[in-house]
């Protein structure tokens, strides 16, 4: 694949930067687009790659089309990550449904070769009956929270046009994103800055599934260069509780003081309907009681033997994720 033109949009996010980079060393010609050029906290941080950046507004299809001239591959990866917003139509739900549309349509008139389209198990959902792994037959279908409905049916429709066009497109669906290469705190790492200030005081009652932006990025450019690979790829490392990712966390670095205390369901779901009457007067809350109701108290397990099995994805050890998470909050963000 040396020498092959591809674009990456959102480069400038978690998984976007981290995805520009492997493909600059794995050969690639990488066209970076960023929503603004002319902001040096999307662009000051790419520069440092050898990629061409590019502005790019995927709800403005006239920015897509220039920016995708003369591009064999695409990695649309450009969406919103936040679980709130003042208008979550407008700020969240719509970029991601009609800005993926939009990124399809103007790959399929430049003819583009092949698309990797990124989700999230956001679309897939937390576990089956009895904690069952979820795999890539199941749907997130009932959510009403804004990013993982936004998550789903950006998928969903991406889906149905494609197989409307007969276009080449391939899913990848991550679990909650961890790794270095992040410039701004993203809702995945944010916990580990909080545990590292010495903020977080208790546990939600909450399962984790982690997987490092490394293998993430290897996983899409797996995905692009198999011919074989189709449909949906769940990639998750490890699901752990609160308790288990504290000893995690207590191993790498014994001398960090660690919440082992989870707060009860009542409790969260009181404080965020305090958070959600104090958003009505201008408030942003911490938590609101959708976020409560999709991921609180409930058993978080995701099969990746797909991806394993098809692509060949070996993800790192998610000790080893945490560690390099932790060492880049210290040494970037602090």
């Amino acid at each position: 694949m040396d020498g092959e033109n591809v674009l990456v949009t959102g480069a400038n996010g978690h998984i976007g930067f981290a995805l520009s980079k492997a493909l600059v060393e794995r050969g690639y010609n990488v066209r970076a687009s960023v929503r603004d050029k002319t902001d040096p906290n999307l662009v000051s941080h790419l520069s440092s790659l050898d990629v061409e950046i590019v502005e790019l507004d995927l709800m403005q299809p006239e920015t897509i089309e220039a920016a995708i001239n003369g591009i064999e591959g695409l990695f649309q990866v450009a969406a919103v990550y936040k679980s709130w917003a003042r208008d979550p139509e407008e700020e969240i739900i719509n970029p991601s449904i009609i800005g993926g549309i939009n990124a399809l349509k103007a790959a399929r008139n430049a003819n583009v070769k092949k698309v990797i389209f990124t989700s999230s198990t956001a679309a897939v959902g937390r576990s089956g009956p009895g904690g069952r792994a979820l795999t890539e037959a199941d749907w997130n279908s009932a959510s009403k929270h804004p990013y993982s409905y936004a998550k789903t049916e950006a998928e969903r429709r991406a889906w149905d046009y494609a197989e409307a066009v007969d276009m080449n497109v391939v899913v990848i669906n991550p679990t909650a994103v961890i790794g270095p290469y992040f410039h701004r705190h993203t809702p995945s790492t944010l916990l580990f800055d909080k545990i590292l200030k010495g903020e977080l005081k208790s546990l939600p009652p909450q399962t984790f599934g982690y997987v490092d932006v490394r293998d993430v990025a290897l996983g899409h450019i797996l995905a692009y260069e198999n011919e074989n690979a189709e449909g949906r790829h769940i990639l998750c490392t490890q699901c752990v509780n609160g308790f288990e990712l504290m000893d995690l966390i207590e191993e790498i670095d014994p001398e960090l003081e660690v919440p082992r205390k989870i707060e009860p369901m009542w409790k969260i779901r009181l404080f965020a309907r305090l958070e959600a009457t104090r958003a009505i007067f201008g408030h942003t809350p911490r938590i609101t009681p959708q976020t409560v109701k999709e991921y609180m108290g409930k058993i978080t397990n995701y099969d990746s033997s797909k991806a394993r099995g098809v692509l060949g994805w070996n993800p790192m050890d998610l000790k080893d994720s945490i560690r390099d998470t932790i060492n880049w909050i210290r040494h970037n963000l602090s």
